[in-house]
């Protein structure tokens, strides 16, 4: 005799037929194994398996691990140089206020009009001292910078790992908090722009931790 069960893993109600029962079934709608059973009053065993990761979740789950490993990794390679290497962190921030220089002049160069020139007979040591200038200015915020970039990196990679861990979590289907506490640590790691690639992972992570077959799938 056909009857119906409510599945476990999502709650959805499910038909029975007769033949099936006693007998190891999937949920149509979130893919839990099921051991059907044989009484009608009775509730469905949800049977621990280890099935293949929803493909929702893979890239998002994989994309975490990959930039959690890589960013855990540089981020403590330059804060262990900036601890240990005297200079280190002043020579990189210095490095940084340059391309930040760099793009501030190409973006000056491209909003200048068509045919637009400096003024002929620019004096030579007039240019000298604007260069002088922008020189010393520039080191001075390199020095500021450097003063917060080691325990920046230090932070940067402490978020990084919480990445990793997020995606290892995703990627073994277990500890649901971890894995949402990954997504989110990739989209507010800011520190060498890992939060372009890390905000389009975390959003895609979030969205599928929040769905109910790959929830199911997590507490099976």
């Amino acid at each position: 005799m056909d009857y119906q069960i409510t599945c476990p893993g999502c709650g959805k109600p499910l038909h029975v037929p007769a033949a099936a029962v006693g007998k190891l079934a999937r949920c149509p709608h979130c893919r839990a194994a099921l051991r059907l059973p044989a009484d009608p009053g009775a509730s469905p065993e949800l049977v621990r398996t280890g099935p293949a990761i929803p493909r929702i979740l893979f890239i998002p789950a994989f994309g975490l691990l990959v930039l959690g490993l890589a960013g855990t990794l540089v981020n403590a390679y330059l804060a262990a140089r900036m601890s240990l290497e005297t200079g280190f962190a002043r020579d990189f921030a210095r490095g940084r206020v340059r391309e930040v220089r760099s793009a501030e002049s190409m973006s000056g160069a491209m909003s200048k009009p068509t045919g637009w020139s400096d003024a002929p007979g620019a004096a030579v040591g007039g240019a000298a001292a604007v260069v002088a200038a922008e020189e010393e200015a520039d080191e001075k915020l390199a020095a500021a910078w450097a003063r917060g970039m080691t325990p920046l990196h230090w932070a940067s990679a402490a978020v990084s790992a919480v990445v990793l861990l997020g995606g290892v979590a995703a990627l073994r289907g277990r500890w649901l908090p971890v894995a949402v506490a990954g997504c989110v640590a990739a989209i507010l790691n800011v520190n060498h722009l890992c939060c372009l690639p890390g905000a389009v992972v975390g959003v895609w992570g979030l969205l599928a931790l929040a769905r109910d077959d790959v929830r199911a799938w997590i507490k099976r």
